[in-house]
């Protein structure tokens, strides 16, 4: 998976499974599971913000609702960084422009598919952006509330010019975000813009922060260019409800082996390359555990 000659660094798909991940590797028309998240979440927030407004459900319940309904938008933002939300390039960043802006237009598709690959290719190390998701426990909530001032200050610090020129194209953005808020507000839908999109937005990252970012890499004292099996963790047990709850993402190890993969073929890559994986140092999370069990190759 990597150039780097450490052999721990590296994972050889045997040559007899080769095409069966092949396929699953295979981005789809437009995946179902995208399609589907980005209809029920989008729509069901615009839903709710309409009754809410005219008075047919309360900003309370609106709030919690929509909190809820964006947390779906991960897997719509996420497949469409890895251009495997759509074949059609167009139609994929389109899916997750809109995915994004339904809980976080302040944000682009831009910038997070450019810091989404930089913790890829370094993951938990120096240059790994998601750094930012961790630190002191009372801290954590925080952090993953403020996702894009974690980024922010990474690529005003590190001056990464790829990131910095995704960060200009992100002003327009956030910009337009600021003024709508702000004219809502002067004319008395300050409590809407509060209770309809930026608490459950920051509600959202909470969620998204804990579920995605921070949790498969609890430990992370082990970076993926030194072993790259050791650096992601698999969740095993109780499936039948976290694989939709995580939304495939129990298996995040299989997702940084195969990061073009959608989402939902990581069941089926785990069941086939399970034999040669256990083979490798892992790092296993058990049911509802969130310390990992460490797995040590035979």
């Amino acid at each position: 998976m990597t150039n780097n000659n450490n052999a721990l660094a590296r994972f050889t798909v045997p040559t007899e499974k080769r095409a069966a991940i092949a396929e699953l590797t295979n981005v789809p028309t437009i995946s179902p599971m995208v399609l589907g998240l980005l209809i029920a979440s989008t729509g069901g927030v615009i839903v709710a913000d309409v009754l809410a407004v005219l008075g047919h459900l309360s900003l309370g319940w609106a709030c919690l609702l929509n909190t809820f309904l964006m947390y779906w938008q991960f897997t719509v933002a996420h497949d469409s960084i890895h251009r495997s939300a759509a074949k059609n390039q167009k139609l994929n960043d389109l899916l997750g422009h809109i995915g994004i802006a339904t809980f976080a237009p302040q944000i682009t598709l831009g910038i997070f598919r450019w810091a989404h690959i930089q913790h890829h290719r370094f993951t938990n190390g120096p240059k790994d952006p998601d750094n930012w998701m961790h630190g002191a426990a009372w801290s954590l909530p925080l952090r993953w509330m403020w996702l894009e001032i974690g980024y922010l200050i990474f690529i005003l610090k590190h001056r990464d010019p790829i990131g910095m020129r995704q960060l200009k194209a992100a002003v327009p953005n956030i910009v337009a975000t600021a003024v709508a808020a702000a004219v809502l507000t002067y004319f008395g839908y300050g409590m809407e813009v509060l209770l309809l999109w930026f608490i459950p937005s920051r509600l959202t990252f909470i969620l998204v922060g804990f579920v995605f970012f921070w949790l498969p890499h609890v430990k992370d004292d082990v970076e993926s260019e030194h072993d790259l099996t050791l650096a992601t963790s698999i969740r095993l047990g109780n499936e039948t409800l976290l694989t939709p709850l995580f939304q495939f993402h129990n298996y995040h190890l299989i997702h940084h082996l195969f990061p073009t993969m959608p989402a939902y073929q990581h069941v089926k890559a785990w069941k086939l390359l399970k034999p040669e994986l256990m083979q490798r140092n892992l790092q296993i999370q058990h049911g509802f555990a969130i310390q990992p069990t460490v797995h040590m190759a035979p």
